[in-house]
């Protein structure tokens, strides 16, 4: 099985709808908080270990690069490659101010990139979701990685996001990133798909799961949801999903809040999923 290039590229027109503002960088940033301790837990159980050589794909402001290299350690070494150079820029200037002098970026497609068979492991966090295909993208990583290379990505059902009692906006928010996923191709449930799309690429994984889950008071969550809306409002405009006055975006935040307040809610936020396999020969 092979990927078309030409047809499964995943430049930034095509594959990420939530584009590369200055604010959807820094959302991005948030993330690593809010999503920092599943994916450390996941590189773990994928069998990141000291030493190793690690390539992380779509690796933006260097969220995941930053785990990977605690996780190797200075006689590891960590390569990101993004089609961003604007979020090259900050994860590099992330990885000195950390001391992570044994990470270093690259700016490249998936397809382009050339130098697979130099690592030991290739992750990927929030990747497979904005590809056309990825059992075709998995596939065509399996055949340029060398004999014994984990494979690992980490990806979500951001369907699985909802509370109880129920919080009617917060599931209108949710809806609404689910629809622009939908209308652009793209698979939200990516984080159940996993298992399929490794086994479509001749690859037999092992997986993990791991959801986050606070109270009504949980102020981030509301805040990562806003930032999470307000970089994907210009697609849901386009589509016709929500207009920016439906969604008034300035208030948002204050608005989940205030909802939350009103009663005593668990919530539960968007199911990660972690898939990793060895290649063989």
């Amino acid at each position: 099985m092979t990927v078309d290039a030409n047809e499964n590229r995943t430049d930034e027109n095509a594959a990420y709808v939530l584009g590369h503002s200055d604010r959807e960088l820094a959302r991005l940033e948030r993330q690593a908080a809010f999503f920092g301790d599943m994916t450390r837990d996941g590189l773990v159980r994928a069998g990141i270990a000291p030493g190793m050589r690690v390539l992380d794909l779509g690796c933006g402001v260097g969220d995941v690069s930053s785990i990977a290299a605690d996780l190797v350690g200075p006689k590891g070494q960590v390569v990101g490659i993004d089609i961003s150079e604007d979020a090259l820029v900050i994860a590099t200037r992330r990885m000195h101010a950390a001391g992570h002098d044994h990470v270093r970026f690259v700016h490249s497609t998936i397809e382009e990139f050339a130098d697979y068979g130099d690592f030991d492991a290739v992750i990927g966090r929030f990747i497979l979701i904005h590809v056309p295909d990825p059992a075709a993208l998995l596939s065509l990583l399996a055949q340029r990685v060398h004999s014994g290379t984990i494979i690992a990505f980490i990806e979500m059902d951001v369907g699985t996001a909802t509370a109880l009692p129920p919080l009617p906006l917060m599931e209108r928010c949710v809806n609404w990133i689910i629809e622009v996923y939908r209308r652009a191709g793209r698979e939200s449930e990516m984080g159940s798909k996993l298992f399929a799309a490794f086994r479509s690429a001749g690859l037999t994984p092992a997986m993990a799961g791991f959801t986050r889950i606070a109270s009504e008071g949980d102020q981030d969550g509301f805040a990562f949801l806003t930032e999470s809306v307000r970089s994907m409002l210009p697609a849901m405009d386009k589509l016709g999903i929500a207009r920016p006055e439906d969604v008034a975006i300035d208030t948002l935040r204050e608005r989940l809040v205030a909802e939350a307040a009103g009663g005593s809610h668990c919530i539960f936020y968007p199911r990660l999923i972690a898939a990793w396999a060895k290649t063989v020969a």
